[in-house]
């Protein structure tokens, strides 16, 4: 069987979670099929080629242009295409197919002003073509299953789940940085999605009965809704109490990990949520939201909270600073929960949903 992927989007200077999820999926599954061979499409060359273990892969650059997915049909032909996000060529249809859905966050927080509003509305579109035109539909989490079911009217038997994978980011070596010696850590980008707002207020609270704490944002933070924040720590007088270090690489994210009280990510919505094993696996407790997937990848090992509530932030903050064995409890059930994902597990389940489509008839 000959796999291709869509590897697109790849080679950006800092990648963000999408280009991260899609690379390490392709990854884990070449290091483990060594049954099949893999055509991976690229949309331009980028400045450094991908690299895989084995031999069963080749590369193909297949242009820029509007219409650059439709030159598929021209391209080495494989036996099914992945494509890696829920957007398939437009005027060519594959003979078998899989759509990679990780979340839709663009609904939920629609940009603002006109164009942006015509935009978000071609984009749910093409998503929604290309949902119903692909063979099968690959979730990165049953709350995104949901979410497509609802969101576009798929039946749930058209749709796999493959939970991802995660990075070892405390296996790299440190980067040291100067931070205070008690802080709670927030790691992403500073948008509205993420609840950053609501965190900051919940550290409010919290620090007003215990003085000696930070909080450590650790992310961009750029644009009106940053800017909203900034202003609300100014007028709260929080400026010594909270830590903007701005993006952080894997070293140095390593270093702050480690030393973190506890990292709080209680985003609303989250197609996966990497930080939140990543803390686990850096041997922290994590507070996160109880909702979208991040209940469903903490689990009973973090203290899940209504995002919605900054208070609740707050009194989840208070526990793990006034209870040691909360913190040891969520410590060790952390390290357990961990060993459930990873990217060659991730990769198998990925492979096994090829086979399956090949396998079923049109």
């Amino acid at each position: 069987m000959k796999i291709g992927i869509v590897l697109h989007p790849y080679g950006e200077d800092k990648p963000a979670g999408l280009a991260r999820t899609i690379f390490e999926l392709t990854t884990g599954m070449i290091a483990e099929d060594r049954e099949n061979d893999y055509i991976i499409f690229l949309k331009n060359k980028p400045r450094v080629l991908p690299e895989f273990s084995g031999k069963n892969w080749r590369i193909e650059i297949l242009g820029s242009g509007y219409l650059w997915l439709d030159r598929l049909k021209t391209a080495p032909r494989a036996d099914v295409y992945v494509f890696n996000t829920p957007v398939l060529p437009l005027f060519w249809r594959p003979p078998k197919s899989i759509a990679l859905a990780l979340d839709f966050a663009y609904l939920d927080f629609p940009p603002h002003g006109f164009f942006g509003r015509i935009l978000n509305t071609i984009t749910y579109w093409y998503h929604r073509r290309s949902l119903w035109r692909a063979d099968r539909i690959v979730a990165i989490s049953e709350a995104t299953k949901r979410e497509t079911m609802r969101i576009f009217h798929m039946q749930a038997e058209k749709i796999d789940v493959v939970r991802c994978g995660f990075k070892r980011v405390c296996a790299v070596p440190e980067t040291r940085l100067a931070l205070p010696e008690n802080f709670f850590l927030f790691v992403g980008i500073v948008k509205e999605r993420k609840n950053v707002f609501n965190v900051v207020r919940g550290f409010n609270a919290f620090q007003k009965t215990h003085r000696d704490y930070h909080l450590v944002i650790a992310g961009n933070a750029v644009g009106p809704y940053a800017d909203a924040i900034r202003e609300y720590i100014t007028a709260e007088k929080l400026e010594e109490k909270i830590i903007f270090p701005g993006h952080m690489n894997d070293g140095q994210l390593s270093y702050m990990y480690r030393r973190a009280m506890a990292l709080v990510f209680p985003s609303f919505i989250e197609g996966f949520g990497y930080p939140v094993l990543e803390g686990m696996d850096c041997g922290i407790p994590v507070v996160t939201s109880d909702q979208s997937s991040l209940a469903e990848v903490g689990g009973d090992a973090a203290l899940l909270i209504d995002p919605h509530r900054p208070e609740a932030i707050a009194g989840a903050m208070a526990r793990i600073a006034d209870e040691p064995g909360v913190r040891e409890e969520l410590i060790k059930k952390g390290h357990e929960r961990t060993k459930l994902f990873s990217w060659h597990k991730a990769g198998r389940e990925m492979t096994a949903v090829c086979k399956k489509v090949c396998g079923s008839s049109s």
